[in-house]
């Protein structure tokens, strides 16, 4: 077994990235010392030490945030501010807001992160070790020294995800289109569903409405920051997708057959973009 990069690990936000992260680590790593650090401290596995987020700073040479992005920047001024020269890493969804979070608190060791993988339930007794195997997890290294950025690259690596590097402009305009438009469309989906389906025709349910909104019990407490902060790069897909749906509403009105046709040829070829998970 490779030594770990690292031998204390400071996990900020024990919920479901957090805690799996924690698990990831655990199983690469097990004589790595994990604390956790949460709003509540609550006790559970696989955390060496819980924190409530009033205590004082543990001893860690690698930090996650993995609280919503709202909550960054008070967590960011005291990492600046208490444990400088700490390697600093994140799980957050977007990046560009991060990235200028760390340069106004003087955070000059943040590396961003984000894994590709999650869940459709939030919360720790949802968090598995396995949540990230072979799946992507972007970093943005940003100014980053280089030793903070493999810290946070061997501990991307660890929990058995695929290291994609890029920078903040780029992610954030992928994952608008990739991650926070799916959500978006998933819980208009499921809104729209819930009001025109009493509870018989929900029973009745089938995969179809079920594999397009799994998604549609996303926090909105995570939810609503994330798209807040990449507002402007997800507004316009949002608006080319309703844009799409009046289509269609047109084309049934008129009874266009090729519009309809046109439509389902372009999402197939797409579809089969895909590469299998």
């Amino acid at each position: 077994m490779t030594a770990a990069p690292f031998e204390r690990l400071l996990v900020v936000g024990a919920g479901l990235l957090g805690t799996s992260v924690a698990l990831a680590a655990k199983r690469r790593w097990p004589a790595v010392h994990v604390t956790a650090m949460d709003a509540v401290a609550r006790t559970h596995a696989p955390f060496d030490v819980h924190l409530d987020a009033e205590a004082p700073l543990p001893a860690f040479d690698l930090a996650v945030l993995a609280v919503p992005i709202d909550a960054y920047a008070v967590w960011m001024r005291r990492l600046a501010r208490e444990a400088q020269g700490c390697a600093v890493t994140d799980v957050g969804s977007v990046k560009r807001r991060p990235h200028m979070q760390a340069v106004a608190t003087g955070l000059s060791t943040f590396v961003g992160g984000h894994p590709m993988a999650g869940g459709s339930r939030p919360g720790p007794e949802h968090a598995r070790a396995t949540l990230f195997d072979d799946r992507p997890w972007f970093l943005t290294g940003g100014d980053a020294p280089p030793e903070a950025v493999e810290r946070a690259r061997a501990f991307a690596e660890g929990c058995g995800a695929r290291v994609i590097e890029t920078d903040p402009d780029t992610h954030d305009a992928a994952v608008a289109a990739i991650s926070h438009l799916p959500q978006a469309v998933a819980s208009v989906l499921m809104a729209t569903v819930a009001g025109a389906a009493d509870d018989a025709a929900l029973a009745a349910a089938a995969g179809g409405l079920r594999d397009s909104t799994r998604i549609a019990e996303g926090p909105v407490g995570m939810w609503q920051p994330v798209f807040a902060s990449n507002a402007d790069l997800l507004s316009p897909l949002v608006r080319a997708t309703a844009a799409r749906l009046l289509a269609l509403a047109d084309a049934l009105d008129a009874a266009d057959a090729e519009v309809v046709q046109t439509l389902f040829r372009d999402a197939n070829a797409g579809r089969r973009r895909l590469p299998p998970l």
